[in-house]
C-alpha cells in the first residue's frame, strides 16, 4: 500500500516540527519527534539513541548557535505502509542584523507509523563540510 497524502504530509511535518523545536532548545519536543528507540546522528559527530540522550543532544542548539535556524528544503517522502524515508537539504543560517548561511547537509530519515502517528526510527545528518 503506497502512502497516502496525509501520511506524506505528517511525516513532513515531523521535520518542520524538527526544526522548530531544535531551534528553540527544546530537546523533550524534538524526543517526542522519535519512536522510543529512535536515533538521531550526526555522522561523525554524535549518535543520539532514545530519548534522554535526544533531549540532552538537542536542548543545547542555542548555545551551540545563538540565532540558529534550521532551513530544510526539497522533502522527498517514499514509503509503503507504515515505513517511509525522508531525504531532504538542511541549510543552517544565524539570524540577525546580518543573517548569514553557516552550514549546510543532507537529512536522510526513516519513519514509522506509531500509535502516537508517524515518528522518526532515525534521523540521519551529513553535512557538507566542517561544523560552523
Amino acid at each position: 500500500m503506497t502512502l497516502s497524502t496525509e501520511d506524506i504530509v505528517a511525516i513532513q511535518q515531523l521535520g518542520a516540527a524538527y526544526c522548530h523545536h531544535m531551534d528553540d532548545g527544546n530537546g523533550e519536543g524534538v524526543a517526542s519527534l522519535f519512536a522510543d528507540d529512535g536515533v538521531l546522528e550526526i555522522v561523525d559527530m554524535v549518535k543520539s539513541t532514545g530519548h534522554d540522550e535526544i533531549v540532552a543532544n538537542c536542548s543545547v542548539f542555542p548555545q551551540v548557535m545563538p540565532g540558529g535556524r534550521h532551513i530544510v528544503q526539497n522533502m522527498w517522502v517514499e514509503g509503503d505502509g507504515d515505513t517511509a524515508t525522508m531525504r531532504a537539504y538542511l541549510s543552517n543560517v544565524v539570524a540577525g542584523d546580518e543573517p548569514k548561511a553557516v552550514q549546510t547537509g543532507r537529512y536522510v530519515d526513516e519513519a514509522v507509523r506509531t500509535d502516537q502517528g508517524w515518528r522518526f526510527s532515525r534521523r540521519t545528518l551529513t553535512l557538507d563540510g566542517p561544523l560552523f
